[in-house]
């Protein structure tokens, strides 16, 4: 066995040896190579290859991005892991990437995360219940390869599932008809000017997601090209913007149908926010009792609160919802001494 790392990257001639490495790991039928690829291209730094003999059987990349930040230091991120379920080609490639990052001055490395939380991050902790749309699909055997490289979990995540779909809770009412009161307005999102409405969504988030944990500012043009790309998927009677009385932003909820599951009628939680002033308390709840009542309409059984951090006010709100665990996830971290 001879282990070799070498660098690649977008447009070198060998970079399909990358892009290609899923389907020598997994098998025909797996719904990892069902689902599309992007390399995300902001803030990439490096991508690595492990190749033993002539065969590639590991990769990743590290991401600088210069805002990210973790326990007061400037992190690097590992992100576009995939590899074979040897423990020498993790070891190896994990050594090299943070051999790397500290020849680049890093005292930090976490992931798995495609350059910051607004691309893939986080693995699985456990494959008990089916996959749901949006969700990502690797090895669970890669959460052991991080911790045997040093890595340990720095945040924990998990998403929920209601299948009550229980409506107009008695507060959540109330305090609809008090922000009713107070001029606000709770709409469906106009696909027909669909830029313009995830143009003011990006103003939004910038004030909304400051405080959230790991957040970093992406710009306009990524955003938009990335929520672009969901149109096709958005039901706008199950996205909803909440805007006051002078027609300002103070909320909304992203909801999308599971498409990956062919047996029951799924909706997915995938983003939701309000704004952070103490006037908007219970605004959430508000958006996401009329949501629930569309998706009765529709025929939905049951709704999926998707990736929640476990310090977030995101878990209030799903609770609220009697949202029961659907599954966990972990980010990992190391410090580099």
């Amino acid at each position: 066995m001879t282990i070799a790392i070498t660098e690649t990257g977008p447009g070198r001639p060998d970079f399909h040896l990358f892009t290609d490495l899923p389907g020598r790991i997994y098998p025909p039928d797996s719904i990892r190579l069902k689902i599309p690829e992007t390399i995300p291209t902001d803030f990439l730094r490096a991508c690595f290859l492990v190749k033993d003999g002539g065969n590639v059987v590991a990769r990743a990349s590290i991401y600088d991005n210069p805002l990210m930040q973790y326990a007061g230091q400037r992190a690097f991120s590992v992100g576009n892991y995939e590899c074979a379920d040897r423990d020498e080609y993790a070891s190896a490639l994990l050594t090299h990437i943070m051999d790397s990052v500290k020849n680049w001055g890093g005292t930090y490395v976490i992931g798995p995360m495609n350059g910051s939380t607004w691309e893939g991050y986080r693995f699985l902790a456990d494959h008990e219940n089916p996959l749901f749309f949006t969700e990502p699909h690797h090895h669970l055997y890669y959460n052991q390869q991080f911790k045997d490289a040093g890595l340990a979990p720095i945040a924990q995540y998990y998403s929920n599932i209601d299948r009550g779909m229980e409506l107009d809770n008695p507060e959540i009412v109330a305090r609809a008809e008090e922000l009713m009161a107070e001029g606000v307005t709770i709409r469906s999102i106009d696909l027909s000017d669909f830029e313009a409405e995830i143009s003011r969504v990006y103003e939004f988030n910038l004030l909304a997601f400051k405080t959230n944990f790991l957040y970093t500012p992406i710009s306009r043009e990524t955003f938009l090209k990335k929520y672009l790309q969901t149109k096709a998927y958005i039901n706008p009677d199950l996205t909803l913007l909440a805007e006051d009385k002078a027609g300002n932003l103070v909320g909304y909820f992203f909801c999308i149908h599971d498409f990956c599951n062919t047996q029951n009628k799924t909706l997915i939680v995938k983003t939701l926010a309000r704004h952070p002033a103490p006037e908007w308390k219970g605004l959430g709840h508000v958006i996401g009792n009329l949501i629930y009542h569309k998706a009765v309409e529709l025929g939905y059984t049951s709704a999926i609160h998707s990736f929640i951090y476990e310090q977030g006010t995101s878990t209030k709100l799903s609770t609220h919802f009697s949202g029961t665990h659907y599954r966990n996830y972990v980010l990992y971290g190391k410090h580099l001494a």
